[in-house]
This record gives C-alpha cells, sequence and structure tokens, in this order.
C-alpha cells in the first residue's frame, strides 16, 4: 500500500514539476486576450483587411502546433505551452494574423488546403510567407508597442 502511495505522489510531484518548467516565461498587465488583440490589430493596420476581426482563444491544451487559425470560426487560438517567451507568443499571433488577413475568401481557405496537401506544412506558400513576415514584424512590434509597459520581463 506504501509503494503504491509513493508511486502515486511521485507521479503527482512529476506533473507538477513539468507544469511549472512548459510556463511561460513572461508576466502581462493587461488580459492576455487584450494583447493578442492588440498585435493582431497593430498587423490589421499594416496590411487591412473587410474580415471582422477574429476572436481569440487562449488555450492551455498539448498542441503540436503554437497557433492556430479556423477561417471557418475567424478565430486564432494560441496553445501557451507551446510558446514559452514573449517574442514567441508574438511571432505566433503575428503568423496567425497574417493568415486572418490573407485567407480572406471561401476561395483562399480552399486553395490553402488543397496547397497543404501537395506542399505539406513546411513548403506551403502561405506558411512561408506567415513565417517570413512574422519573423521580421515581431522585432518591429517589439520595439514600437513596449513602451507601452503591458509585459513584465
Amino acid at each position: 500500500m506504501m509503494g503504491l502511495f509513493l508511486i502515486i505522489t511521485g507521479v503527482v510531484l512529476m506533473y507538477r514539476v513539468e507544469t511549472i518548467i512548459m510556463r511561460p516565461q513572461y508576466n502581462l498587465k493587461i488580459p492576455m486576450e487584450d494583447f493578442l488583440e492588440d498585435i493582431t490589430e497593430w498587423v490589421r493596420t499594416m496590411y487591412p483587411t473587410r474580415r471582422k476581426s477574429p476572436s481569440m482563444v487562449v488555450s492551455i491544451l498539448k498542441s503540436d502546433a503554437a497557433g492556430d487559425f479556423n477561417y471557418h470560426t475567424n478565430e486564432i487560438t494560441i496553445y501557451l505551452k507551446n510558446n514559452p517567451t514573449i517574442e514567441i507568443l508574438v511571432d505566433t499571433q503575428i503568423h496567425e494574423s497574417i493568415h486572418h488577413v490573407w485567407t480572406d475568401t471561401k476561395q483562399k481557405q480552399l486553395q490553402f488546403e488543397k496547397q497543404l496537401e501537395e506542399y505539406g506544412y513546411w513548403d506551403h506558400p502561405s506558411e512561408i510567407l506567415c513565417r517570413s513576415l512574422a519573423k521580421s514584424l515581431t522585432e518591429r512590434y517589439m520595439k514600437s508597442r513596449f513602451q507601452k509597459n503591458w509585459v513584465w520581463l
């Protein structure tokens, strides 16, 4: 009986340690959703679209992705466990916001899906575009927006 108790205690402690290790390394002074919406609106001012602003979903679930844009629900999901630093979080949100801007019609969404089958994720033309833009825009966002003092680093 004592052995079972020690095993269960060990598993619980390992889970708690993993949770602490996987915790993102930033603290926001504003709600996470507001921060993510600011990033998206910043992108939308540079790349206007007629689409309604996407809703933000912040998830603590495990995922292979750092983020996801769903055309059909017009929703960006950010998986916090896969965005361990503020820079990665901003990069992910910019990446997904670019998907929102560029995939603004059902025809473009169908083309995206077709190309995903043809090229795969890493060679997909839209993913290459989003990764490239997000990489260069993340630094610009960090320099221009962090004067607002929204983040404790």
